[in-house]
């Protein structure tokens, strides 16, 4: 693994020093590509306090994986992402990279308020493209990614592929989320597994898988076991909790 600075590293470290952590990047292939499939999938998505009384408007993601192949015979996942606020589109994003790998290759999202945003990834080096490039910050942003990582807005899909076998396993997963300035390991745990209630009084089974963002923010996510799909997620941060629940 490669060097993590900070909170990271301390809980990495810890990790280490109670089970064996699996390294999850974009050049170990430890994915279980045999459970990729082609996907649509739409969540509700919302805030809520320690009471469980919603404290936000409602958002609507749709989100979609696509397998193509290029003119030069590799194979290419294409990932869209929109997000519905108040009945209105507030933001799409679109990003494309190489299977099995997952490696990025380009990502361009258009958010109400914050505008258009367009990166390119090659060899662990991250630029905006140059006919996308509006400003001078633009035509200087350069990120080297010391970690080889997984765009960040993948993670339900990426999650879902995680090699599950037993209750403990821990993982270090490298994610960079487009724009900033680097990527990191994030811990993951699988805290155990349980029958997830569903609509119609059915049931299924489920992994429980729990990140760690940073000192104070962390999430859990309720993973299917047979399909393998990210059926719930609820996460805390600044104080509050957000829920994602899958729709169809």
């Amino acid at each position: 693994m490669k060097q993590v600075t900070g909170f990271f590293a301390a809980l990495l470290a810890g990790f280490s020093s109670m089970a064996q952590v699996d390294t999850i990047n974009t050049q170990t292939h430890q994915l279980n590509t045999a459970a990729l499939k082609e996907s649509r999938a739409s969540y509700v998505v919302y805030f809520a306090d320690s009471t469980g009384k919603r404290t936000a408007p409602i958002d609507i993601w749709d989100r979609s994986l696509q397998v193509t192949t290029n003119g030069h015979g590799q194979r290419i996942y294409r990932f869209d992402w929109s997000v519905y606020r108040k009945d209105t589109l507030a933001a799409t994003v679109s990003a494309t990279g190489l299977l099995p790998s997952f490696q990025p290759l380009t990502h361009d999202a258009d958010y109400t308020g914050r505008g258009k945003l367009s990166f390119a990834f090659a060899n662990e080096v991250v630029t905006v493209p140059q006919d996308k490039q509006r400003t001078a910050r633009d035509s200087a942003f350069h990120v080297v990614l010391e970690q080889p990582a997984f765009e960040f807005p993948m993670d339900l899909e990426l999650f879902a592929l995680l090699p599950f076998k037993k209750t403990g396993q821990r993982f270090a997963m490298a994610f960079y989320e487009p724009g900033s300035p680097k990527s990191n390991y994030y811990p993951l745990t699988v805290t155990g597994k349980e029958y997830l209630p569903l609509p119609g009084g059915q049931k299924t089974a489920c992994w429980l898988l729990r990140i760690d963002y940073a000192p104070g923010s962390y999430a859990t996510f309720w993973i299917a076991d047979k399909t393998r799909e990210v059926l719930k997620m609820k996460e805390f941060f600044r104080g509050r909790y957000r829920y994602k629940v899958r729709l169809f």
